[in-house]
């Protein structure tokens, strides 16, 4: 009855590492109660989950594509931009801390404190009058951010590991709406509503203020009592990995700050740059070494994880082909205002098409992933996919929109799939009591790796403008445009201004020189595609290294809530018997 495994059957688990192991111990479905699923727990818990999940894009989507209007309203502030920067970078550092925590204490207050905290923080945010006030208020919900990175899981641990996929999706689907549409709603909400930007955050306090008070009353998960049963709390605190805390979370700040500082705030070469990056890459080898060499009954972040095959395969597949995501998601945008209109609502439009394909792929990915069986050449297919539609996108110009639409539509299709196959993935290659570990080093690993793709794709871009954007002055003075003019035309669009105040410019100069530029950003984009490309194969071969978890697609139940028709102590007792 307990889903024992077959004596053939690929061991694909992690193995204990800690001493001080949890006793928590995976149940089989028909050890479930009848209408647990139906229990008013369970259903509260699931639409506060799902409520995490919508506070999450509320949270990020609709806010960074505000900024610009934010630091109008309020500033100026050259520092505006760190609206984003605060919340990425927080939520990548304290994702991991979040899931190691929720495994050894238990999910319930961290649940419940982070909605809280992402309700305070966009009640800040809502009512700031200065653009330092949404800085701090984009802190707090970067740790909201944290806890709401979790929705990928906390479900899904309830919930047999053969319905996790199509579980996953619905949580999803529910997102559907802010995660295609996130970046048109904040600029709908600018142009038509007398609140503006503070309509994103009063949407967020509406879905935060729900799910706490659902989370209070419904979300029993197993806590500190049934995970270690008989060692006190205090004693847990003890054996906390502290050393590796401070290492692991320092490190990655200065990591993730120097690369958000690189060619923005200053230049690469610059001491602020270098020195937080050296002391940032030096601070998380150290911590490397920590885990590895030092014996701690309670680490962070076990090196068993990391010596699994197929964990670090998976991992290492959706981090790059994270990567690759972000040549679609950070330069599509910019290639529609470069190329085809700078219309704010038109350009709203075109933009969904890459964040819509991600939803329907992992929609589609959640529905086709246990029936299709063959995980592994599923991971292997679609990496190649992605790999593929985005180096297609070197062939768009300023000619070929709906050519950009598709391929990105598609790419986004098949990253969403590979999002949620690889969500599903890593947790079932450990324990069941690990569960916060695996996927909360996922998505620590993808922020990561995401952030240095952007870095990279600016550089290449930035790069490749200066030289592209140089043949101009020529273009324009075969045009016809006096020589005398062209350090004036070319002030011009450094500044994205008119050429009307350039003198001696025809309507016939402007058409050509505005062509010509279009041209010289879309061979800039090219580049920076095709270099995509790189990320895609390395996903690929990552791919074919991962390990399949067909045969852990079963009735397991990873944890049980309390107080949905039969007590802990009741399945205590009934496993004794077995």
């Amino acid at each position: 009855m307990t889903g024992a495994k077959s004596p053939t059957a690929e061991n694909t688990s992690v193995p204990t590492t800690a001493a001080m192991s949890s006793p928590q111990e995976a149940l089989d479905l028909e050890q479930l109660p009848n209408g647990y699923y139906r229990s008013k727990n369970f259903i509260g818990s699931l639409i506060a989950v799902c409520l995490m999940g919508i506070s999450l894009y509320l949270g990020y989507v609709l806010p960074v594509n505000s900024l610009a209007a934010i630091n109008k309203d309020l500033g100026p502030d050259p520092n505006y931009t760190l609206i984003s920067t605060m919340f990425t970078l927080i939520s990548g550092v304290a994702v991991l801390l979040v899931g190691r925590f929720g495994d050894i204490f238990g999910r319930r207050y961290f649940l419940i404190g982070g909605q809280f905290l992402g309700l305070i923080g966009a009640i800040v945010c809502a009512t700031a009058k200065n653009v330092p006030t949404v800085i701090g208020g984009s802190a707090l919900c970067g740790l909201a951010a944290a806890v709401q990175l979790t929705f990928t899981f906390v479900i899904a641990e309830l919930v047999p590991n053969r319905l996790r996929p199509a579980v996953n999706a619905g949580i999803f689907l529910t997102t559907f709406p802010f995660a295609a549409f996130g970046g048109l709603f904040a600029q709908l909400f600018i142009a038509n509503t007398a609140k503006s930007w503070r309509w994103s955050y009063y949407l967020n306090i509406i879905t935060c203020s729900i799910s706490v008070i659902l989370l209070v009353f419904c979300y029993f998960p197993p806590g500190w009592n049934s995970k270690h049963k008989g060692v006190s709390k205090m004693e847990g605190v003890k054996k906390f990995d502290y050393i590796g805390f401070v290492l692991y979370a320092g490190g990655l700040i200065l990591v993730l700050l120097g690369l958000s500082w690189g060619g923005a705030s200053y230049t690469w070469s610059s001491g602020h740059v270098v020195g937080v990056l050296v002391v940032g890459f030096v601070s998380l080898a150290a911590f490397v070494f920590y885990e590895i060499l030092v014996p701690i009954e309670q680490p962070l972040l076990p090196m068993s994880l990391l010596k699994h095959r197929g964990y670090s395969a998976t991992v290492c597949s959706a981090l790059v082909g994270n990567m690759v995501y972000f040549s679609m998601s950070l330069l599509w945008p910019e290639a529609i205002a470069s190329l085809y209109t700078t219309n704010t609502i038109k350009a709203g439009w075109l933009s969904i098409s890459t964040g819509t394909g991600v939803i329907v792929g992992e929609i589609a990915a959640g529905i086709l992933m246990k029936p299709i069986r063959h995980s592994k050449y599923q991971l292997i297919f679609i990496t190649l996919a992605i790999t593929a539609f985005s180096g297609a996108l070197a062939a768009i110009n300023q000619n070929t929109q709906a050519m950009g639409l598709a391929f990105t539509a598609l790419g986004g299709f098949f990253v969403g799939y590979l999002e949620l196959i690889t969500l599903i993935m890593c947790p079932l290659y450990c324990k069941p009591e690990d569960i916060g570990l695996a996927s909360g080093f996922l998505g620590s690993a993808k922020q990561v790796a995401g952030t240095i793709a952007a870095a990279i794709y600016v550089a290449i871009l930035k790069n490749r403008l200066t030289t592209n954007l140089g043949v101009i002055p020529e273009v324009a003075i075969e045009a016809g445009l006096p020589a005398s003019s062209v350090p004036t035309l070319m002030e011009d669009i450094a500044g994205s201004h008119p050429f009307s105040n350039v003198p001696g410019i025809t309507d016939k100069i402007s058409v050509i020189v505005a062509d010509a530029i279009k041209t010289a950003y879309a061979h800039s984009f090219r580049t920076v595609f095709l270099a995509s490309i790189a990320f895609g194969g390395l996903a690929v071969i990552a791919a074919v290294f991962s390990v399949p978890i067909d045969s852990k697609l079963n009735n397991t139940v990873a944890a049980k809530l309390s107080g949905t028709g039969v007590s802990d102590e009741a399945l205590d007792v009934e496993k004794a018997q077995q």
